[in-house]
């Protein structure tokens, strides 16, 4: 059977014509029962729209971005959970006649399979299918009203999570941001005066030091030269003293009329080179060598003269001009300040190259700081804008002023049934049959021990010839009857 050719299958069919049409003749009549039979399902259908916001995006953006069909994936199993759908089986009072005998579960089941929820661009369609038109239609917009308040909650609830969200990062960058400031107002409590802000008023500082340093040298040379002619006026007065009483002189003393002794002139040059050098100084330690040694002959003096003296008559006290040494006693005064100041401006001057030298490190560890203060600052400025958007956003939502759904066509009752649909429960029938009268045909093909024609025969019986064939015979009625059909 399986061998057959086209031309053979269709002079096959053409021979047994009776038995292929006749199955066929019973699918399409069962086709047409079944039409009749089963119970017929309407399908009802409402058009939801998706309205975008009122207000313009750029005034006040977003914060729920998912697209349309993420939020049906989200909603739809919301909607079809088994509270909602036992809910609808209630309200719509739907297969009343499975109620009595089947669980909810099986009811909630088939809810679930005749209710469907289709995206198509920016609108959607939301169907029920059902034997009541009047059921399905009223239970299309029943769910659809459900889609539209749960969108609405849904999108609420995103709204203000998102602004919930956002007050508790802005809260925890506001804390690291006081902590962050309180670090830099620590440290520049720890570093003032060798903050980068600092530096040209600590280089103007030093300027100024050295300007009074230099001033405060001035005026110690101008010192030391009037208390060195000071003493050298009140050496001549004691001089001039001892020649009139005819005391004597010393070797150390000893200097031509109206000039000082070599240990005041000793001491005199000192004194200049201390003003102008330091302690370590090869002239101020030569000086200073000198000075010493001056004074330990000069003490030692007294001893070798002590025996004259006792011999000599006493002498009479040697009077000096009390204003020379008010006067001497004065510029004394002003050299211990001038020193002492001399030392304050060396020590400020000291502490301001001190803090110099430290302002790159402090400037460093500063910049550190200030970094990530600034990453901080700039986070929470960010999370501040944000927030405010999402009130904004929330408010909008709430007041359903965002993106919102709204059902622009109603189910109505079908008038036409949705299934069983006739073109195909007809094809159906018209295949099944066809397909029984096929093989109706080729299996009385096969089964007939005669054969229709001598190629028949010869296929059947190869190599055995074929003497003659005898036409069949038909009478006058079948002749008429045959040129008739």
């Amino acid at each position: 059977m399986m061998n057959l050719t086209l031309t053979e299958l269709v002079r096959a069919l053409w021979r047994r014509r009776i038995w292929f049409f006749v199955p066929l003749v019973l699918g399409l009549a069962a086709g047409m029962v079944a039409l009749k039979v089963l119970p017929p399902t309407y399908r009802a259908e409402t058009k939801v729209l998706v309205e975008p916001q009122i207000v313009p995006v750029d005034y006040v953006k977003p914060t729920v971005i998912a697209s349309m069909q993420d939020r049906l994936r989200t909603i739809e199993p919301l909607i079809k959970n088994r509270t909602n759908l036992e809910r609808i089986v209630r309200e719509m009072d739907l297969y009343p006649e499975l109620r009595a005998v089947a669980p909810m579960d099986s009811l909630v089941a088939q809810v679930n399979y005749d209710l469907l929820v289709e995206p198509r661009g920016d609108t959607f369609y939301i169907s029920f299918k059902n034997s009541d038109p009047v059921k399905a239609a009223r239970t299309a917009n029943r769910v659809a009203e459900l889609f539209i308040q749960s969108n609405l909650q849904l999108r609420e609830n995103q709204a203000q999570g998102t602004s919930e969200f956002l007050e508790s990062e802005l809260a925890t960058t506001k804390r690291r941001l006081e902590t962050q400031e309180a670090k830099i107002a620590e440290f520049k409590r720890l570093n003032m005066g060798t903050l980068p802000e600092q530096r040209d008023t600590n280089l103007r500082g030093v300027e100024q030091l050295q300007t009074k340093l230099e001033i405060n040298m001035d005026a110690m040379d101008k010192a030391e030269t009037r208390r060195l002619l000071l003493q050298t006026q009140i050496a001549e007065q004691r001089r001039e003293a001892e020649q009139r009483r005819g005391s004597p002189r010393s070797i150390l003393t000893e200097s031509a009329p109206g000039q000082p002794s070599r240990l005041e002139q000793a001491r005199a040059e000192l004194i200049q080179l201390r003003a102008r050098y330091t302690e370590r100084h090869p002239d101020v330690i030569r000086a200073q060598a000198e000075v010493e040694e001056l004074e330990r002959l000069e003490k030692a003096r007294p001893v070798q003269t002590a025996a004259a003296a006792e011999s000599a008559p006493e002498p009479e006290p040697v009077r000096i001009d009390p204003t020379l040494k008010a006067e001497l006693a004065s510029v004394d005064l002003e050299i211990r300040s001038l020193k002492a100041e001399r030392g304050r401006i060396l020590s400020d001057i000291s502490r301001m190259q001190g803090r110099l030298e430290n302002l790159p490190r402090v400037e460093q560890d500063l910049l550190s700081l200030t970094r990530d203060y600034d990453n901080i600052r700039k986070s929470y400025e960010s999370l501040l804008d944000k927030r405010l958007n999402a009130r904004l956003y929330e408010n909008l939502e709430k007041s359903q002023q965002g993106e919102r759904f709204t059902i622009i066509e109603r189910a109505v009752p079908p008038s036409f049934p949705y299934e069983p649909k006739p073109v195909l429960v007809l094809g159906l029938g018209l295949v099944a049959g066809g397909l029984l009268g096929l093989l109706a045909a080729l299996l009385r093909e096969r089964t007939d021990p005669t054969y229709a024609d001598v190629q028949s025969f010869q296929e059947a019986f190869p190599g055995v010839p074929v003497l003659a064939t005898i036409p069949v015979f038909k009478g006058a009625r079948e002749t008429s009857r045959t040129r008739r059909s």
